[in-house]
């Protein structure tokens, strides 16, 4: 229990880090938020500890979700997603559960028109689609955002996504593990 509240405590500073560098105030961060519960918390059973440390990670998913989003030129995203981008940023900061997870990923795939991904998405989408459709756990919808950013064409990325790009991969390699 030690671990998850160690690798939890680590993962969250790892967003923390990554919000900064986006220019995204940290206290915004579900990540943190939970982090910090988590750390006050120690007194708790193992069960609610283990439940909290879930909860973190789930949230966190969202959080690259929204994160890697605000990284997307306009250019590349429908005018629909456009309209109510702020709105899904806002939804996955705050969205916990893997059904709720998958359905924002398919929700910004769907909002990415098709010239802003790199040729190889044409052979994975289909097979991306239906396995983030029946993912059940945080780790798989990591490797699927994962995999979804890197089939985004990196000229429709923002200036400093290369720079930000190790410390989000970091996340979600976390998540993935």
């Amino acid at each position: 229990m030690k671990l998850k509240l160690f690798s939890t405590l680590a993962l969250s500073a790892t967003i923390i880090s990554l919000s900064a560098q986006m220019g995204m105030p940290a206290s915004i961060n579900n990540a943190e938020q939970d982090a910090q519960k988590t750390a006050t918390q120690t007194q708790t059973t193992s069960t609610q500890a283990v439940t909290k440390v879930e909860t973190s990670a789930k949230s966190s998913v969202g959080t690259l979700i929204s994160q890697f989003s605000g990284q997307v030129s306009p250019t590349a995203l429908t005018d629909e997603f456009n309209k109510g981008k702020s709105a899904f940023q806002s939804q996955a900061k705050s969205t916990t559960d893997v059904k709720g997870t998958s359905g924002l990923l398919q929700k910004l795939e769907a909002g990415l028109k098709s010239s802003a991904f790199t040729s190889a998405w044409a052979k994975v989408k289909d097979k991306w689609l239906g396995n983030v459709k029946t993912a059940t756990t945080t780790k798989q919808l990591a490797g699927y955002l994962k995999t979804l950013t890197e089939n985004v064409d990196p000229k429709f990325l923002g200036a400093n996504w290369e720079k930000v790009k190790p410390t989000f991969n970091a996340a979600l390699d976390k998540l993935a593990q």
